[in-house]
């Protein structure tokens, strides 16, 4: 709990705050990018791409999922969908057929992307 004497929140608790809230942004902003590729709205080069450029983060969504994997990532959407039953955590069915054709990213070297 929050330390009003010292006006800190513990380490630990600090600690799992962040990660929560990090797994929850990025899943979101991969399962959107996820449905703009589904929706043959753009690609996953065009939407890393404007995501860098509009928002100065170091990588895109789609670099972001296959690093950390389209199945961790539907997984946690699964979780939070199941958890909240919010149409903002439901799986973008892309996601769902990549993961059941073994395309999760780096790891079995496609994903969004291909990897040699």
């Amino acid at each position: 709990f929050y330390d009003w004497t010292t006006k800190k929140l513990p380490l630990s608790q600090i600690s799992s705050i962040k990660s929560e809230i990090i797994e929850r942004i990025y899943a979101v902003v991969i399962n959107e990018a996820a449905f703009l590729i589904y929706e043959d709205v753009a690609s996953p080069s065009d939407i890393d791409l404007g995501v860098k450029l509009g928002t100065n983060w170091p990588k895109g969504p789609c670099e972001i999922g296959d690093e950390l994997g389209l199945d961790n990532i539907l997984n946690k959407l699964s979780a939070l969908y199941k958890t909240y039953n919010s149409e903002r955590y439901k799986p973008c069915p892309l996601l769902e057929i990549y993961v059941n054709k073994n395309w999760v990213g780096k790891k079995s070297k496609k994903g969004f992307y291909e990897y040699s």
